[in-house]
């Protein structure tokens, strides 16, 4: 435990790419967790991971946003829920791209989630929402990985 790489709200923001403000918004909700070190937050590799499992409030991991999906039987309008699998990718990588997701995420985009499996470097994002807005992401991250 002493050897432990610890991680300030800075560098949890800048790895994340959210504000100070919004890391301090999750430790204040509960969403992120660490240690008070005199005046300042510290947090391990695993309370940061812990954040992005968490991502979407309500909806944990991709398997809650397929099961949830799976579960509406009512509809107003045609839904679209997408499964996408990356095998070989680095957490960091993977945090990154969830990150970029998030980003170009429209309107029309009921839930997204992301989790990573250490086993196989397997990263796992749901998306279900809008027929078109969930479409429309997938377009914008099959020309990103294009360009890559």
């Amino acid at each position: 435990m002493l050897d432990e790489k610890l991680y300030t709200v800075a560098d949890v923001a800048q790895v994340t790419g959210m504000t100070s403000r919004t890391i301090r918004n999750y430790l204040k909700d509960g969403t992120l967790t660490g240690q008070k070190i005199g005046v300042q937050w510290r947090f391990t590799e695993d309370e940061i991971k812990k954040l992005f499992s968490r991502q979407t409030p309500g909806q944990s991991s991709p398997t809650q946003v397929v099961k949830g999906f799976l579960g509406e039987q009512e509809r107003q309008k045609a839904c679209f829920c997408a499964l996408l699998d990356f095998p070989g990718v680095t957490e960091l990588d993977g945090m990154e791209l969830y990150r970029k997701l998030q980003e170009e995420r429209g309107e029309g985009i009921d839930s997204m989630s992301y989790e990573y499996h250490d086993e196989g470097q397997l990263l796992r994002i749901a998306v279900s929402g809008d027929t078109g807005a969930v479409m429309d992401l997938l377009e914008q991250m099959k020309a990103g990985m294009k360009s890559a």
